[in-house]
């Protein structure tokens, strides 16, 4: 028995660490970001005009989704400590060194290295860790794991906030680069490995030995889904709902526009709570579901959402629309992991992953330009609406197609 609290415990690190390297990459670099953008703005002389400084954060993410596409280069059983410690070093330094600048050039170029740093420890290498240690319940615990950067996002805001307030944009940075050290700690610290066979485990099942011994391994799926177009259409349907994923931006002024700015902000709240829940959700759905019909749902709920925004403007319909939306968030990240994890083979989840990630980033961040382009061309919110309705429903399309183009290539659905 005490072997196997041993055995299971190893799989607890894993967790952890995983957790640890998303609250970071995601949750302390991006989701903390827009807190800084108007203090900078100020202190470097730009007034009340953010969008300078924003466009930081709009390079460490295009540059985060193509530092993602190395991590099967560079990450190998006997690399990955050296990668995370490396990749942990050069994100804390850049977060520090922020705190020194005093223009624009060096901000950007600070940016870059800091995206470059956080894609290397992010969602390709926590999803591929994760995907190797667990073969049972991978969709609930990837979407844990992925949820974990909203989670830190909504807990260190506020504290950034308060230091913001307190001491200045510059120490805020400087705790930022301590807390990514912090959070990354188990992953540098804990004795795990890259795959559980690197440790002399086994990835762990739900029919693991009930006392001692190693859990039995899962057969992992020999078939792999090689055309071309089976890639481009399952990049399409997580980039498409990505780009739609801008639309909660839009909320406060959709709702301003209908006379109800007050509904809007709660709209914003309520994004915010079905955001991290949301990703629970699918991802315990595409383990009771299976993908194509958590994918199918999913999109299904976006677009009756964007239909009662459209269709219904009083506060109660609303917020109910905020929350179906939501769900927008769900499939760029749990649900890009799995479909990739369905289609593809272990062997090319490492290569194909980074570059269907690379999609949904460029798709998220050419939404929210595009769609508020839709408004200022047309004078209303009714295009921008119609476009993310569209992209709903073609994506559901797609995912039929999809399926059917690789069928035979992948695992049965439940």
């Amino acid at each position: 028995m005490t072997t196997l609290k041993m055995t299971r415990g190893k799989y607890r690190m894993v967790l952890i660490a995983m957790c640890g390297l998303m609250a970071s990459s995601l949750g302390v670099v991006v989701n903390t970001a827009g807190i800084f953008f108007g203090p900078i703005a100020a202190d470097l002389g730009f007034g009340e005009r953010i969008t300078s400084v924003s466009l930081g954060l709009t390079i460490n993410n295009l540059v985060f989704a193509f530092s993602g596409m190395l991590v099967a280069r560079l990450v190998r059983p006997r690399t990955f400590r050296p990668v995370v410690i490396a990749a942990t070093a050069l994100l804390a330094a850049t977060t520090a060194l922020l705190s020194a600048c005093r223009g624009l050039a060096s901000f950007y170029a600070l940016s870059a290295l800091r995206g470059f740093a956080a894609g290397l420890v992010s969602n390709v290498l926590v999803t591929t860790v994760i995907g190797d240690w667990f073969h049972s319940d991978t969709g609930l615990i990837s979407s844990l794991t992925l949820g974990c950067s909203g989670i830190a996002g909504a807990l260190f805001t506020p504290v950034m906030e308060q230091i913001v307030r307190g001491a200045g944009w510059r120490t805020a940075y400087l705790a930022s680069a301590g807390l990514i050290v912090l959070l990354n700690l188990p992953a540098m610290a804990l004795p795990i490995a890259l795959r559980p066979e690197d440790a002399g485990l086994a990835p762990l099942r739900a029919d693991a030995p009930a006392a001692g011994g190693k859990p039995s391994a899962a057969p992992r799926r020999s078939a792999d889904a090689r055309s071309p177009w089976v890639l481009l259409l399952a990049a399409g349907i997580v980039s498409a709902v990505s780009f739609v994923s801008a639309m909660p931006q839009l909320f406060k002024a959709i709702a301003a526009t209908y006379g109800l700015e007050q509904t809007g902000v709660a709209m914003m709240s309520v994004v915010l709570v079905v955001n991290t829940g949301g990703k629970l959700l699918m991802g315990a759905m595409t383990d009771r579901l299976g993908v194509r019909r958590s994918l199918l749902i999913c999109d299904a709920v976006i677009a009756a959402g964007i239909l009662l925004l459209m269709l219904v403007r009083v506060p109660a319909a609303m917020l109910l629309s905020a929350a179906l939306i939501g769900l927008c968030y769900s499939v760029p990240t749990v649900g890009a992991t799995m479909i990739c994890r369905e289609l593809f083979s272990p062997e090319r989840y490492a290569r194909v992953f980074p570059k269907i990630n690379l999609g949904v980033s460029v798709a998220n961040a050419l939404g929210y330009p595009l769609l508020s382009a839709i408004h200022g061309a047309t004078g209303g919110y009714t295009g921008a609406l119609l476009l993310s309705l569209a992209l709903v429903l073609a994506t559901m399309a797609a995912v039929i197609c999809v399926y059917r183009m690789a069928n035979g290539k992948v695992l049965s659905e439940k």
